[in-house]
């Protein structure tokens, strides 16, 4: 590193990130114009670019590949734009929680113009860069088919969150003929699983009357077909990886009796989850607090876990976990050991943060592009913002905390990332993403020290 010092003395160095090869050599990362390097070598150093050397990196350093986390208490870091891992990193310090760097959606994919394997390379240069040892998770997140789950496969993911809403019907919109197909499949096989029978757990006796038990069925059996055919698919392809079940991108609360369903059926088809995803009373709206009734989430979260405590050995996962500060004490209390939180749009708002910091009048250009572009952005997501309500002539730079308080402008923002990093001029430049990076990669330690500050919030709250 000495030499290399004195050699370039115009690159910047990330001393975290040196690091020696049993042959000697020095592998470090360096910056020049906002551009970052792999340097190795003793005299004739040799560069690389920073985003064609991850799978360089990981042949060196096995630390550098994801991992299954098992049922360890574990957070998910979402990165939209592949710059937040350092930030991440920081964060987790004096935590006990098993961390997923590399977590991305197919539609966060799809919206950032990204892929599996550039979300797994940058978390990875993320951890060498910072040189962060102590292991990550990998989740391709609310994944709904075969074709993406062998991408991330390929990518070297090791979390598969299966979104199994597509297969989760309503039975109240469900016609005549389509009820009594599914009835005529499935009764027979759940009726001799479950109906009469009780389970004791937490001083109620659970009972699946006929009635019930149809709606359940009507409801879930689809979705339980298909966890189990995903499953499959990734048995026969990897020897070890974690499997989340969500059930929570639906209007469907997820009951008590749902839950010893999901479970027990899994269960008893060798189906091994590592955690499991409900639909919880209230509202988890991307970017804000909760909304509902406390009392209410915390009676049916126990209820959840002492189904869990006796139905099977499995962490409870807390989807759309952005800034749920109001429920994450009862969340770790109620719970205690196998959690799993999982977070993303957050770390996004923090990056637009550092632009309404460092570059007042492009944060309103983003805003003012939010605004336009919000029933579109919002047609996938549960949102309640009013973006009729944010006064844009009267934002000023002078209360950029102030306005990430307001959770009009929290949420626009929080929706707004696929158009703003894709979003093209009629000769084909981008309109904003070269402008928000460079403002981003100029001011990478306030960027840091926001997630590391918002971030650490989070994960304070749950121990």
């Amino acid at each position: 590193m000495v030499n290399f010092k004195k050699k370039h003395p115009d690159f910047r160095v990330y001393e975290k990130s040196a690091n020696r090869t049993e042959g000697g050599e020095t592998i470090l990362l360096a910056e020049k114009d906002n551009k970052k390097f792999v340097v190795s070598g003793k005299e004739d150093f040799r560069f690389q670019p920073a985003e064609e050397s991850a799978a360089f990196l990981r042949g060196l350093f096995p630390w550098l590949r994801a991992k299954p986390c098992g049922l360890k208490n574990s957070f998910g870091f979402g990165d939209r734009l592949g710059t937040a891992t350092p930030g991440h990193i920081r964060a987790l310090k004096n935590h006990d929680f098993f961390p997923v760097f590399a977590q991305q959606s197919v539609r966060e994919i799809e919206r950032t113009g990204r892929s599996f394997q550039k979300v797994m390379d940058a978390a990875a240069t993320g951890c060498f860069q910072e040189g962060y040892k102590g292991g990550f998770g990998a989740d391709a997140d609310h994944i709904k088919d075969l074709n993406n789950m062998q991408k991330a496969l390929s990518a070297g993911f090791t979390f598969f969150t299966l979104d199994s809403s597509d297969k989760i019907r309503n039975p109240e919109k469900l016609k005549g003929a389509e009820r009594q197909k599914i009835l005529q499949k499935y009764s027979q096989e759940y009726e001799k699983a479950y109906l009469g029978r009780k389970y004791p757990f937490g001083g109620i006796a659970y009972e699946f009357t006929k009635d019930e038990l149809q709606n359940l069925v009507l409801t879930y059996a689809e979705s339980i077909d298909y966890i189990e055919e995903c499953y499959r698919f990734l048995k026969a392809r990897s020897s070890s990886f974690d499997f989340e079940v969500s059930v929570d991108e639906t209007p469907i609360p997820t009951t008590p009796l749902a839950h010893i369903l999901i479970a027990d059926t899994l269960r008893e088809r060798g189906v091994e989850v590592q955690s499991l995803a409900f639909r919880f009373p209230g509202s988890f709206e991307k970017g804000i607090d909760y909304k509902g009734d406390a009392e209410l989430f915390e009676r049916d979260l126990a209820a959840h876990q002492s189904i869990r405590e006796k139905a099977g050995n499995y962490k409870i996962s807390l989807h759309s976990g952005s800034d749920k500060f109001s429920v994450y004490p009862a969340f770790k209390k109620i719970l205690g050991d196998k959690i799993h939180v999982k977070t993303a749009g957050t770390s996004w708002v923090e990056a637009v943060k550092v632009i309404a910091e460092k570059n007042f009048p492009l944060f309103l250009e983003i805003l003012e592009c939010g605004i336009t572009n919000f029933e579109k952005h919002a047609a996938s997501y549960e949102i309640s913002a009013k973006p009729e309500l944010i006064d844009m002539k009267n934002l000023k730079n002078t209360e950029v905390a102030a306005l990430f308080a307001d959770n009009n402008i929290r949420q626009v923002v929080h929706i707004s990332y696929g158009t703003i990093l894709s979003e093209e001029d009629s000769a084909g430049r981008f309109i904003y993403r070269n402008r928000f990076f460079e403002v981003l990669n100029n001011n990478e330690e306030l960027y840091y020290g926001f997630l590391e500050a918002h971030l650490g919030k989070h994960l304070e709250l749950l121990k």
